[in-house]
């Protein structure tokens, strides 16, 4: 019995032996399939740091110096005047962005980035014109054709002469450099209302012929923006885009209506939304918004024919009638110098 015991004992610890034995030969193998891994996906990932790392210093060396120096710069300073501007002062200049197409993608920080810089050198320039370094308006005191134009400044005889000339030259140079990107801003706006405004019938009559084929509204506006690349197209196609992704139409015209800012487009929207609202037809609709844009576009032509006299009018009498006169008087002065002479000497 007690040998029986024994033998029992004696191969349980055999067993557990070779239990123990194989578990440590798999942990160990694990650990090393673990650690192969490791090192295999930690070369990997160095390999593709070095290779991102390789590729973003040739993008960078390829970019143009607009992406590669101004772009980082002005988005650094941007984040610092976006801090030190009103809150309504960026709304503004947002939405006349907006209405202006967002050239070069500007945002207000990088609007008023630039606005800035453009203060800066209008500063500088108007500096070096009031040390005369740049113009120069009757610099020495005995000029008599700017005499009039410099102050004296002081008491009792000692002071600085101040030459009024040079003064309103820095203060509108100052004024003129400082305000030019306003002054973008603003024709970029202008010229993007006059092209939606002068877009406006024909796309209106290609939407009416779309609505006559079958085709419904949000159809007819995605036709329309793939046929017309001009800034009406664009902003039919954004109008699409915001249906599709679940805006409601109503919304995404009024959007249209609030972003571009022309009173036809915004006339257009409101019946649209009208006949929408009633159950009206909407190719009917359609026709008689294109037919009333057409009459527009004719009055505002008329319009524009009749102030032309008067815009002529300045440039008639300020360059063509000068040069008209040069040119027929001008071989008569010789002439008429001899004649007096002669009557001058015959009357001697």
């Amino acid at each position: 019995m007690q040998s029986v015991i024994m033998s029992i004992v004696s191969f349980a610890l055999v067993a557990a032996g070779v239990s123990f034995f194989v578990l440590g030969l798999n942990s160990f193998s694990v650990n090393e399939l673990a650690q192969r891994l490791n090192e295999y996906v930690s070369q990997e990932t160095e390999v593709r740091k070095t290779r991102s790392t390789i590729i973003s210093h040739r993008a960078g060396l390829s970019g143009s110096f607009r992406t590669r120096i101004i772009a980082p710069w002005l988005k650094r300073l941007s984040r610092l005047i976006g801090m030190l501007t009103p809150g309504q002062l960026s709304a503004n200049v947002e939405r006349e962005l907006a209405i202006a197409g967002n050239p070069m993608g500007l945002g207000p920080r990088e609007f008023y980035s630039i606005r800035f810089i453009f203060s800066l050198i209008g500063i500088y320039l108007a500096f070096q014109i009031f040390q005369g370094n740049i113009l120069q308006f009757g610099s020495s005191s005995g000029d008599a054709a700017f005499s009039i134009t410099r102050l004296n400044v002081g008491t009792h005889g000692t002071g600085s002469s101040i030459n009024l000339t040079t003064l309103f030259a820095s203060v509108i140079t100052l004024f003129v450099v400082s305000n030019l990107p306003k002054t973008w801003l603003r024709r970029k706006v202008r010229a993007r209302k006059d092209s939606i405004r002068k877009g406006l019938p024909d796309a209106l009559d290609m939407l009416s012929v779309c609505a006559d084929a079958g085709l419904g509204f949000d159809q007819s506006l995605q036709r329309v923006s793939e046929y017309w690349k001009t800034p009406m197209g664009a902003e039919f196609s954004r109008v699409v885009a915001e249906i599709s992704m679940g805006v409601p139409r109503q919304k995404a015209l009024r959007n249209l209506a609030d972003r571009v800012d022309v009173p036809e487009l915004s006339s257009f929207v409101a019946v649209i939304l009208q006949s929408d609202q009633l159950g009206m037809s909407i190719a009917d609709t359609l026709h008689a918004q294109a037919k009333q844009m057409r009459i527009e576009r004719r009055f505002r032509a008329q319009e524009q024919a009749r102030k032309m006299p008067l815009k002529m009018l300045f440039p008639l009498l300020l360059l063509i009638f000068p040069a008209m006169l040069a040119v027929i008087l001008g071989p008569m002065i010789p002439v008429m110098g001899e004649l007096f002479t002669m009557l001058r000497s015959t009357g001697r």
